[in-house]
């Protein structure tokens, strides 16, 4: 069976648990908080002893000095395990296809990529004018595809934050460095994004965020999206993104699905 057949099975297999278990047994607990579709990592953990799948498809464009990078993203998957109260394991692998267009031609690399792992801890809840704050950190495993195999362990932090500006919007933002583990230097990243809770279940934001590489300039880009949650521990999502400097990928588009399995 074909790597990415293996991860959609493992998409499907939550699904079809979830329908035999009977009825929601998360309605006491808040309702699904996701890290996608957007960059900003939310300042919240999963539940205890809960384990939160979010999954998606992505497109991405980029043109660089007459040379179309096109890669698709099918699945990308997060895996999400609440520990203690203030605590989450993650892991978080793809399935990778890239195609490569030049005038002298094309060629294409697809495989597996690199094997994500790391935790998330809640330091702070929001009090006053205090956000709330969490500190993520990942480890990226030499591992999957040759073609997408980091030389070593790269190694990323961010910290999250955010503010409650009303009961229908939320103000969040990241801070953090990450290493792609092949250049002995990383980049500073930074998101900001403003979310909204809008009628019917829906949910909309709008975000900016980039990087700088230590011997680079900055990269910005915008994205914005919609979310759906038809029942208390799923959701569905779109987003659409687009470079602001010709540094940055050109655009991306991206749908997901993401459940938080009953206990």
């Amino acid at each position: 069976m074909k790597l990415r057949h293996l991860l959609l099975a493992a998409l499907l297999l939550p699904a079809l648990s979830y329908a035999q278990s009977g009825p929601d047994s998360l309605k006491t607990s808040p309702p699904i908080d996701t890290d996608r579709p957007n960059q900003t990592e939310s300042a919240k953990v999963v539940p205890v002893g809960t384990l939160q799948l979010e999954s998606g498809l992505l497109r991405q464009t980029d043109l660089q000095d007459g040379e179309r990078t096109t890669d698709f993203y099918y699945p990308a998957v997060l895996l999400r395990v609440g520990v203690w109260e203030r605590l989450e394991l993650r892991l978080k692998t793809d399935y990778h296809r890239q195609r490569l267009t030049s005038p002298q031609g094309s060629n294409e690399a697809k495989g597996l990529d690199a094997i994500t792992v790391g935790t998330k801890i809640k330091i702070s809840e929001e009090k006053g004018l205090l956000p709330a704050v969490a500190f993520l950190g990942h480890l990226t495993l030499p591992s999957g595809s040759s073609a997408f195999r980091p030389a070593t362990v790269a190694p990323d932090f961010r910290f999250s934050l955010s503010h409650s500006l009303s009961q229908r919007l939320e103000l969040g933002y990241n801070m953090g460095y990450e290493w792609n583990g092949n250049e002995t230097h990383g980049s500073g990243i930074y998101t900001l994004s403003l979310g909204a809770e809008l009628p019917h279940h829906f949910g909309a934001f709008v975000e900016l965020y980039g990087d700088k590489p230590h011997h680079g300039h900055w990269r910005h880009a915008a994205d914005g999206g919609f979310t759906f949650m038809p029942r208390h521990n799923v959701q569905l999502d779109l987003a659409a993104e687009v470079g602001l400097n010709h540094l940055a990928t050109d655009y991306f588009l991206s749908a997901g699905l993401s459940l938080r399995m009953p206990r």
